[in-house]
């Protein structure tokens, strides 16, 4: 036998066992189907690290994206480019964000991303992925405006993985362990990147169809902006619990939604002494940017 097979024999054994799970190491594939003489767009799957938490402020340190082919069913076909790039920052690299990505100012010192390369590339894409959107969104669009008019999904508010996959977490660390069954090197942007495509190209669910086709599905829906004016004191729990966020500058409870759940909620909001809530219907180009606050 050869030392492969070996291997692989011991990983059956553990794995048959039921007393453990093994876990491989992430391959970064560049094609995950061949080619299908279905129509096919691009996506941009995108991740950044940055100086910081707040959007409005932190720079980026370095960025990486995939463009992926794919069909109407969510399934991905070939990788066309797959880019990380460094960036020097105006300000300081804190040692926790270094704890966090490894990467000091002598990491990036020199480095610029070549937003025009950048920007040609993105030009091509109808859709724009990250895994946390409500984040990256916001600071990509501050550095350019190629991603302004994009339509953007998120692997974390788009997909219910407790329902389709059974994980009640959306790390995607943790997501990757339990659904793909791998692990990598993350918080670096491309290795990020690369885990969240193979992520979304595992079958999920009864129908064992890929996870980026229920991103599709969510991504389709038409939108509005609920906020919740009036709502009272005593409903602030289980409006949070519906998915609400406090909007500081406004003072008030507000939520994205599609809107065919509008009409429940509305009657919701009625209920629980908010009858005047303010609605705000969205472009398919406004989710997770600042528009959609």
């Amino acid at each position: 036998m050869t030392p492969t097979t070996d291997l692989q024999n011991c990983i059956n054994q553990l794995n048959q066992s039921g007393e453990y799970q093994v876990l491989s190491k992430l391959q970064a594939a560049t094609e995950f189907n061949p080619p299908s003489s279905a129509p096919t767009h691009k996506v941009c799957i995108i991740d950044t690290e940055t100086t910081g938490l707040d959007t409005d402020v932190c720079e980026i340190i370095e960025l990486g994206y995939q463009i992926i082919e794919f069909d109407s069913q969510g399934n991905f076909y070939k990788v066309l480019s797959a880019q990380n790039f460094l960036q020097e920052p105006k300000g300081e690299i804190s040692e926790e964000v270094t704890q966090v990505t490894g990467l000091t100012m002598d990491d990036v010192k020199g480095h610029q991303i070549p937003w025009q390369q950048v920007e040609a590339e993105i030009a091509e894409v109808q859709l724009c992925v990250a895994h946390n959107a409500s984040f990256d969104r916001p600071v990509v669009e501050r550095y350019s405006d190629v991603f302004v008019n994009k339509i953007w999904g998120c692997s974390v508010a788009q997909i219910d993985w407790m329902k389709q996959a059974h994980v009640g977490s959306r790390s995607q660390e943790f997501l990757c362990w339990k659904v793909g069954e791998f692990f990598y090197g993350a918080h670096r942007a491309l290795d990020d990147v690369q885990a969240l495509t193979q992520l979304l190209s595992c079958k999920i669910s009864e129908d064992k169809v890929p996870a980026f086709s229920f991103l599709l599905s969510a991504v389709r829906q038409s939108k509005s902006l609920v906020k919740a004016t009036g709502a009272p004191f005593d409903i602030k729990d289980a409006l949070r619990s519906r998915g609400y966020r406090w909007n500081v500058g406004e003072r008030v409870w507000q939520s994205v939604m599609d809107d065919a759940k509008l009409e429940s909620e509305l009657a919701w909001l009625i209920d629980n002494n908010t009858p005047n809530p303010n609605v705000i219907k969205l472009k398919a180009t406004d989710s997770f940017s600042v528009r959609a606050r």
